[in-house]
């Protein structure tokens, strides 16, 4: 998870809001559609606001249409709030899917991306290797709310690794100097862009590259 700045809403939602709103309350539904929320140029606005990655787990999207539209505040309860563009997060299916609710565990307990900075993440959040855990009781509960320490997630993790570490274990092996255009090349890892940022920040950090 890193620090989010939302887009500005995309012109579909802007314009369907209120009504799809009024629709969807007055047809006594659970749920709304997903072919209006999850809307091509809505997917697009939420994927440019966090470079095409899982705004919980930092999974890149090959393609937005393995992403998920979650409700951060569930529909059910707070029906307004269904097409609320501040309500609506990109998620990877395995963060999205049999989430516990927000009765069972409250998103006021977990780390939000758009409310914390990286500085308050990476206080709650810590690696080793590709295991995710929890530093402070909020930093567990954001892992087990989002189900971060999935197996799939540390596979993709230890997948983003090996590239990593095939880099540095050919410097070392070359015994090149450590030049700027390198480091670079390392600290890209750690870019916001780049899938499971955070953990390589945290990488970084330790070998003293940060």
């Amino acid at each position: 998870m890193r620090h989010l700045q939302r887009l500005e809403k995309p012109q579909k939602l802007a314009t369907n809001e209120v009504a799809w709103t009024e629709k969807f309350i007055e047809s006594g539904k659970d749920r709304p559609s997903n072919t209006q929320y999850g809307h091509k140029e809505i997917r697009e606005a939420l994927g440019n606001t966090s470079y095409y990655k899982c705004f919980y787990s930092e999974v890149k999207f090959a393609d937005l249409s393995e992403a998920q539209v979650d409700h951060y505040i569930e529909v059910i309860e707070d029906k307004t709030r269904a097409f609320d563009w501040e309500n609506l997060y990109l998620s990877h299916k395995d963060s999205n899917m049999g989430k516990p609710s927000n009765v069972t565990l409250p998103n006021s307990n977990c780390l939000n991306p758009f409310v914390d900075q990286d500085t308050e993440i990476e206080s709650n959040l810590h690696f080793e290797d590709e295991m995710i855990f929890g530093l402070t009781e909020k930093g567990t509960s954001t892992i087990q709310k989002y189900k971060l320490n999935k197996d799939i997630y540390n596979t993709l993790r230890v997948r983003e690794l090996k590239k990593f570490y095939q880099i540095a274990s050919e410097i070392a092996f070359r015994g090149i100097e450590l030049d700027d255009e390198l480091k670079k090349t390392l600290t890209s890892f750690a870019n916001p862009d780049r899938p499971f940022s955070l953990m390589f920040k945290k990488v970084l950090a330790k070998n003293g590259l940060l």
